[in-house]
């Protein structure tokens, strides 16, 4: 019985063609959240890290694509910083330490096409994974609109900082981006705590327009005893994590695979080589109406 109820699970086509996929690009080394020491130095890593003649995803990214097959509508979107050099420019020069967090820089609107070939050289990799929902036809013409409306209002030229909500109209980062169409489509409410980062950013920590502060990233580096806290000044944050996202993929798929995954929501799995791909009917949820936007 068990055998025939886990086939069931994984082999039983859904009845739905519309749907929002999130792909998922891990960083190449992971980024160490436990301390601001650790954060800084992991993401030093990362940043040259050798990756080939690929598109590093270095602090970890994720697109989203739209698939509407009930109105022949297929969109693939995400937010990234215009150039590589204004992050750069405030750690190095303007000693902005950890205030690179809070930044919002000059975003660019990724789309379509050029998302097809960042992504096309991580077919099967361990660094990429995918979660895809099943929405009803409403839910699916509802995210369409709201990229429509997002670009017409020219929110993709703020990659804004990690604290920020697409929602609340302050721009976004990769992730958030994403999120904001799982809320505007009524997915959000069961994954809000699993992919969530919250800390307190110590104030002498952030340079930049925030404190007024110049913290040289020589200084983030000799702080090896710093801690997350709210004992001292701060400021508190919470983020939408992109390698928290690809490590759930992960483990609900070995969960699914070893029968030992609770959801109210069928559920598909598949492999592609190393690229672990999740699926998850969520078509008969309660779709949002209304605006968009919170504010």
């Amino acid at each position: 019985m068990r055998f025939i109820a886990l086939f069931l699970v994984l082999f039983t086509p859904f009845s739905y063609a519309d749907e929002l996929k999130l792909h998922v690009l891990r960083s190449p080394l992971g980024i160490n959240w436990s301390t601001p020491w650790k954060l800084a130095v992991s993401t030093l890593k990362n940043q040259v890290a050798p990756v080939g003649n690929r598109r590093a995803y270095s602090i970890s990214h994720v697109f989203v694509a739209v698939k509407c097959d009930s109105t022949g509508k297929h969109i693939l979107r995400g937010m990234t910083s215009a150039t590589n050099t204004e992050e750069r420019d405030l750690l190095l020069n303007k000693k902005y330490g950890l205030g690179v967090m809070f930044h919002t820089y000059k975003g660019k609107l990724e789309k379509d096409e050029e998302i097809l070939q960042d992504l096309a050289p991580y077919t099967g990799s361990k660094r990429r994974s995918e979660l895809t929902f099943k929405v009803s036809p409403e839910a699916c013409e509802r995210m369409i609109d709201y990229a429509q409306e997002y670009e017409d209002l020219g929110y993709g030229n703020m990659y804004s900082g990690l604290q920020a909500d697409p929602l609340k109209r302050e721009g976004a980062g990769c992730s958030a981006f994403a999120v904001s169409f799982m809320k505007v489509a009524g997915l959000m409410d069961d994954f809000t705590q699993k992919w969530k980062k919250i800390i307190d950013v110590p104030k002498r920590l952030i340079g930049g327009p925030m404190t007024g502060r110049r913290v040289k990233l020589t200084y983030l580096l000799t702080r090896t005893a710093a801690r997350w806290n709210s004992y001292e000044p701060h400021v508190h944050l919470e983020a939408w994590d992109p390698e928290a996202m690809h490590s759930w993929i992960k483990k609900t798929y070995f969960q699914v695979l070893n029968n030992k995954y609770n959801s109210p929501w069928p559920v598909k799995i598949s492999r592609e080589i190393n690229t672990f791909k999740v699926e998850l009917d969520m078509s008969n949820r309660e779709v949002p109406t209304g605006k968009f936007w919170i504010n």
